[in-house]
């Protein structure tokens, strides 16, 4: 068959060996800064956060290699059931649960303002490199409505 006519495979997004969704891609600076030290030589290059809540997955390659969650710290609520909901500010489950039973979300605001300035590091503190701001805003009004 002539070349012209074939087509190639639209390139997969990498899947996580834990729950098969996909990864979010990190540098190798976010996963040495969450996993204990030599554990992130573990992994090539590129590297990938599995963001799936239920998953045990933390960290994982293109060649399935893995972190488990209880290897890694640092990470965001629910993956991590003791951890906060944005790594930045400390914002747990507890303050949100405070901004809703007070009727204002002060809290859940100074973080959607801070998320929004030149300030921000949450490609540095957050175990995903990414802004924990949707995750923030969703929890809120999952627990507003709830």
């Amino acid at each position: 068959m002539n070349k012209a006519f074939c087509r190639e495979p639209d390139a997969q997004p990498p899947r996580c060996p834990g729950c098969n969704a996909d990864g979010a891609p990190v540098t190798a600076t976010t996963v040495a800064a969450h996993v204990a030290a030599g554990a992130a030589d573990r992994l090539g290059d590129p590297a990938f956060c599995c963001v799936t809540e239920s998953c045990s997955v933390a960290y994982f390659d293109l060649f399935e290699r893995s972190i488990a969650v209880t290897e890694a710290h640092g990470f965001f609520w629910p993956k991590d059931p003791a951890g906060p909901l944005c790594a930045c500010h400390g914002l747990t489950c507890d303050d949100v649960d405070a901004d809703v039973a007070e009727g204002e979300p002060r809290r859940v605001r100074a973080v959607v303002q801070h998320a929004g300035s030149a300030e921000a590091r949450c490609s540095e503190l957050a175990a995903d490199g990414r802004s924990c701001l949707a995750r923030v805003q969703r929890e809120y009004m999952r627990r507003r409505s709830g």
